[in-house]
């Protein structure tokens, strides 16, 4: 099979997934879940709209949402952030249409996210949540949702989590003091041979492993260095990051988000606070990436609320020899 083969073959298994939302009873059962405000489900989703909450200020934005196939979801939350314009947008029409005839959204469009149909700068904020890894060509369709914005977009992805492992530490029944230890032993046996002080063995990365989901799709996690080169390549103005841990248990959909009334969510939550710890302790990292890639810089009161709220706003260097537009 052909390169151009796969990826039609792909556009039309992605576009006919939903399709089994409508009848299958066990996924109504579930999708039924997902207006409830009150569900662990819904709160292990509604931080991920942080992006969207930090600019609603701006309620005339235009916003447009990638891969937005189940009812159109993203863009209804992002409505109750308080904007007037969320186009909800998926390569599938099943349940958009199905979301139209219930009232939930006034208009969709039918779009492949790696081809979209609008002109350039059509929106202020395009938002993708957990859809890019689901493309055949992930970055083909970010430099497509960056042509049709003008402020900025914003995606929210698996992130490429890797662990650095040195030979003296692979074995995990290896107490953490005798590790140190063998490391420095390690080291100076180097120096006397005469390698540079400092000299490590070259540690083994060990990346997410690969993953497929049912649907045939490739789970392309995405690094923040990936993204940086994106928007260096573009000459983009500012870039800003935050990470995001999120933890599945069955049934959650259907479970209240009160660690009072729920031994699931009590469960759910304590994973987090726990990746949280880890992270901020920098023995971790986020199995989630939120970032947004800006056009243009944000206003010095907006940039103030991001980084108020944990995320790291970087400014990056311009192309020395094409300036950026105005």
């Amino acid at each position: 099979m052909s390169t151009k083969d796969f990826v039609e073959q792909h556009y039309v298994r992605h576009a006919q997934h939903f399709e089994n939302d409508l009848v299958d009873e066990e996924r109504i059962r579930i999708s039924q879940t997902w207006f409830d405000e009150s569900t662990a489900d819904y709160w292990r989703h509604a931080r991920a709209y942080e992006c969207a909450a930090l600019l609603s200020d701006r309620p005339q934005s235009r916003w447009l949402t990638i891969g937005d196939g189940r009812w159109g979801l993203d863009s209804i939350r992002i409505r109750k952030k308080g904007f007037a314009s969320a186009l909800p947008s998926d390569i599938s029409e099943a349940l958009l249409r199905a979301s139209k005839d219930r009232g939930f959204i006034e208009e969709y469009a039918i779009e492949n996210a790696e081809r979209l149909s609008f002109g350039n700068e059509s929106f202020d904020y395009v938002f993708c949540k957990e859809s890019l890894h689901h493309f055949p060509r992930p970055f083909a369709a970010l430099y497509e949702m960056l042509r049709v914005c003008s402020e900025a977009v914003f995606i929210v992805e698996p992130n490429d989590t890797y662990e650095a492992s040195y030979p003296e530490q692979m074995s995990s029944q290896r107490p953490a003091r005798l590790s140190r230890i063998l490391r420095a032993a390690r080291m100076a046996v180097h120096e006397l041979l005469g390698r540079k002080p400092g000299w490590m063995p070259r540690p083994k990365l060990q990346f997410n492993s690969p993953d497929w989901e049912n649907s045939g799709n490739y789970v392309y996690a995405i690094s923040r260095r990936e993204i940086e080169k994106v928007a260096l390549g573009l000459n983009l103005s500012q870039l800003a990051v935050k990470g995001l841990n999120d933890h599945y248990v069955q049934g959650c959909e259907f479970e209240p988000a009160d660690e009072s009334r729920s031994e699931i969510f009590r469960q759910l939550v304590q994973t987090i606070r726990e990746k949280d710890r880890l992270c901020r302790e920098r023995a971790g990292d986020y199995n989630m990436i939120m970032a947004g890639l800006f056009a243009r810089a944000m206003r010095a009161e907006t940039r103030a609320k991001f980084e108020a709220s944990g995320w790291e706003v970087i400014d990056l260097p311009a192309n020395p020899y094409i300036p950026r537009a105005a």
